[in-house]
């Protein structure tokens, strides 16, 4: 009996984070987002093209004013869409439960989900609770009924941060106070990513931070050794501690005899924390083989 066909591979785009902006005479080209929007999907490497009307992006794009895409979901054909409405033409004024602020921008912020499947652009309100788009994600419901965009807004000097959530199902901003897990220093955003039903918040200058969006009290978490990265280089695995600007190890990986390969890559291994009932062995262990080919540590 033939076995069954491996189903076909997932197709994926590299889409460019500024999409074009038509003229109020332009009429949307066809492709994936009826009215709203229009997506030109050409196969990499080539780029994808997101089209906008200026209903979505009113102004002319500048260097200091531009639409851009600022997460994708992988799971629901979703995107999140930083779009100003103009220049601001008074104060920014905060008055929530909680959060009051008074502060002077140069334009009006404006934030977009756009869902692929149904063709929409769904704007999100009152976008000036918002305190930086580089902080934002997004990330489908696991039910594939709506989605969750969130913000990490860190509180410098402090071991406090703000987790600002918009739950479609909720359909409000909802604000919360959360344990900080990182120490005090400047945060650099360099994006915001989905992936395993969490968001992870990325600075390429430290860490991770990640945590359910889903959960009633979220926790942050970051990885236990984010200051040290492995990787390797022809047969030796060594490690980098990345803020320390040092070398803190260099060993050479030596590959079991079966299967042969050309060289060695991180394919080949895989990071495991361990259970609390398993412990490393010193450096002075050894091991033995006995003549049934068993590998022991002694």
């Amino acid at each position: 009996m033939a076995s069954a066909a491996a189903s076909p591979a997932p197709a994926w785009v590299i889409l460019g984070s500024v999409p074009r902006v038509l003229t109020e005479a332009a009429a949307l080209p066809p492709g994936p987002g009826a009215a709203d929007f229009s997506l030109a999907l050409l196969p990499p490497p080539r780029v994808a093209l997101l089209t906008i009307p200026p209903r979505i992006f009113p102004s002319r794009p500048t260097s200091a004013s531009f639409p851009c895409v600022l997460a994708a979901d992988p799971s629901a054909g979703l995107l999140l869409l930083h779009a100003d409405q103009g220049r601001a033409t008074g104060p920014t004024v905060i008055d929530k439960p909680g959060c009051q602020q008074f502060g002077w921008l140069p334009f009006v912020a404006g934030y977009y989900v756009l869902d692929a499947a149904a063709g929409s652009a769904l704007p999100l309100p009152t976008p000036e609770l918002v305190s930086y788009k580089g902080d934002l994600g997004l990330i489908a419901y696991p039910d594939g009924d709506g989605y969750l965009v969130a913000e990490l807004q860190p509180v410098f000097g402090s071991d406090k941060a703000v987790l600002l959530r918009f739950p479609s199902k909720v359909g409000e901003w909802v604000r919360e106070r959360v344990a900080y897990p990182l120490p005090a220093r400047l945060h650099s955003p360099h994006g915001v990513v989905s992936c395993y039903g969490r968001l992870w918040w990325v600075d390429l200058s430290w860490c991770l931070v990640t945590c359910d969006p889903f959960a009633d009290d979220p926790v942050l978490t970051r990885p236990t050794n984010p200051d040290v990265v492995y990787f390797f280089l022809d047969e030796n695995l060594i490690g980098v501690d990345v803020r320390a600007r040092k070398v803190v190890g260099c060993e050479v990986y030596e590959l079991v005899d079966e299967p042969p390969r050309e060289g060695v890559a991180s394919s080949l291994v895989h990071a495991w924390q361990l259970p609390p009932d398993l412990t490393l062995y010193s450096g002075s262990a050894k091991e033995t083989v006995n003549d049934n080919g068993i590998c022991k540590i002694i």
